[in-house]
């Protein structure tokens, strides 16, 4: 919440930059942006670090969407539908609710995937059922999701690594 207050604030210190100069153009308004941002990086501890990784795990999950698309195309395509679907519990470290909703509605953007559920394992550990169109080896599934999602997700939020 601190973070997208602060943002906010950054957001609105731009136009009020541009309105102080002599012109008001896309130039200014980048310059006004950064300006902004090393002041509350300055002000605000972990302020830019928090920032750069929303926008690296939006490049992230971009880039994971693409290659996702391409490899369910290959899949669909392909001469003989070999899918071998199936649905995997995925212990959740993320314990929030935002942190639970970022997992689940990235792990669904992607294609091959959806997020089904979320509940508790027999042993009474919080999971996240995720359906897969090509299981393959569930282990690895479970490793890739909380290696490449999860664990970034827990950097932006709670500055682990």
């Amino acid at each position: 919440m601190r973070l997208l207050l602060l943002f906010l604030l950054n957001l609105s210190m731009v136009p009020a930059w541009g309105a102080l100069q002599e012109s008001f153009t896309a130039t200014t308004l980048l310059f006004g942006f950064l300006l902004s941002f090393l002041l509350l990086s300055v002000l605000h501890r972990g302020y830019a670090r928090s920032v750069l990784g929303v926008f690296g795990y939006l490049l992230f999950l971009a880039w994971s969407i693409v290659v996702a698309s391409f490899q369910v195309a290959g899949y669909v395509l392909s001469p003989q539908l070999k899918l071998d679907q199936g649905i995997v519990a995925i212990p959740l470290t993320v314990r929030s609710d935002l942190e639970i909703a970022i997992l689940a509605s990235s792990i669904t953007l992607t294609p091959g995937t959806l997020s089904v559920d979320v509940g508790h394992s027999p042993t009474g550990e919080r999971v996240l059922y995720v359906h897969s169109l090509v299981m393959g080896d569930p282990e690895a599934l479970r490793r890739t999701l909380q290696r490449d999602f999860e664990q970034r997700i827990l950097q932006i939020t709670r500055g682990e690594k």
